[in-house]
């Protein structure tokens, strides 16, 4: 039988384990539970939205139309068939040369880039070119020496570039391209598909360097040392004859056939089309396009700070933090669309609360379906209240 001694003394212990477990545990306790910060995405977990549109095309074997900025798909017709893209795989060289190397790095042209069967510039062995002229070859004349220098130069190899490229590919998360040369001369093993190409694309649009090469019509650059010796002019007719038009790439094989890559920007909206085996590239683009500009518009979601929510605080100096927007929101809808908001919201969290952290979000839904996330961020930081040992002993 316990004393009275060993009991105040048990006690005493009891009390101390639990001062212990309340000060390691009741920081991480959350009611509710603290969301992730995932950023924005669709709630089905894809990178975009497919609005189920098939594409008004009738020659092209596959054919997409994303929304630039967002990924998500206007149209589309046989969009996930693996095909070959003949040189708009250059799409994918001309990004991985911009990610991995200063434009203004002079290279000499390699031996191995001298002669290469189809589309050429007429690289001489040992001439000095920037990467920056180099990629001007590339995109505009569609240069096989242009492709197999940079790929020399900057690799080692067109193995060894392939490989990169194929890396690239994963991390963008494609499970459908492979890349066995950076060129696109046809291959058993070199392949993609309209959805994949149109999502490259979209990435080597980010980068300004890139924007500016494929929006350009003609340029100059060096021959064989001589200064604007070299004349240059884009393959792509769309730039010469359609409203908004900005890019991209050509591409053609006998085996392929003929392959586009368009982007356009008109009313807010910046869009890109792919075909691939089409007759007819140039006129399907511009109908691809119309149908996109007549059929969508870009919607105005949410001013910046416009969505709010206050969310209680646990324990924290302050019994509510706010969390709104931090961007303004926009999206290309298409035209008509019924457009409704609810807030996903946490039944509290728990102090310390951090400035800026991802606290709530806003789900818009667009005919009934959920298509896009907005982040709601904590707009002030909230300390933990400070207690007294006996507070932390025994609770408010």
């Amino acid at each position: 039988m316990l004393t009275v001694k060993k009991k105040k003394e048990l006690f005493r212990i009891i009390a101390l384990c639990v001062a212990v477990i309340s000060i390691l545990v009741l920081p991480f306790a959350v009611f509710g539970g603290r969301l992730k910060n995932t950023g924005v995405f669709a709630l089905s977990g894809e990178k975009c939205i497919d609005f189920g549109i098939k594409a008004p095309v009738n020659a092209a074997k596959s054919a997409i139309v994303i929304d630039a900025r967002t990924g998500n798909v206007l149209f589309s017709s046989n969009a996930d068939e693996k095909r070959g893209m003949a040189s708009t795989t250059k799409i994918m060289t001309a990004l991985l040369a911009i990610e991995s190397c200063d434009p203004e790095a002079e290279f000499q042209i390699p031996a191995e880039a001298v002669g290469v069967e189809g589309s050429s510039v007429y690289l001489k062995e040992g001439e000095p070119l920037t990467l920056r002229e180099l990629l001007y070859c590339l995109m505009l004349e569609s240069g096989n020496d242009a492709a197999t220098a940079i790929a020399v130069c900057l690799a080692g190899s067109t193995r060894e570039f392939a490989e990169e490229m194929n890396s690239r590919a994963k991390e963008l998360g494609l499970k459908s391209t492979r890349f066995a040369n950076p060129h696109g001369l046809s291959s058993d093993g070199h392949y993609t598909t309209a959805r994949e190409l149109a999502i490259i694309t979209a990435e080597a649009m980010k980068y300004p360097l890139f924007r500016e090469i494929v929006a350009t019509k003609s340029y100059k650059v060096r021959y064989n040392g001589v200064e604007n010796a070299r004349h240059l002019t884009n393959h792509n007719k769309l730039l010469f004859g359609y409203d908004g038009a900005n890019g991209v790439k050509t591409g053609y094989t006998a085996k392929d056939g003929r392959c586009l890559v368009s982007s356009a920007e008109r009313d807010g909206m910046f869009i890109i089309a792919v075909t691939l085996c089409d007759p007819f590239p140039t006129s399907t683009h511009k109908t691809l396009l119309d149908a996109a500009f007549d059929s969508f518009e870009q919607a105005e979601l949410a001013l910046e700070g416009e969505i709010t929510a206050e969310i209680p605080v646990i324990n924290g100096e302050s019994a509510f933090v706010k969390a709104t927007n931090a961007e303004s929101v926009s999206l290309c809808l298409p035209k008509g669309s019924r457009t409704e908001l609810s807030l996903i919201v946490p039944e509290s969290i728990n102090a310390p609360a951090v400035c800026g952290e991802t606290a709530a979000y806003a789900v818009f839904s667009v005919n009934g379906k959920e298509v896009y996330i907005i982040n709601l961020e904590t707009t002030a930081s909230i300390n933990e209240k400070k207690k007294s040992f006996f507070e932390k002993i025994f609770g408010d």
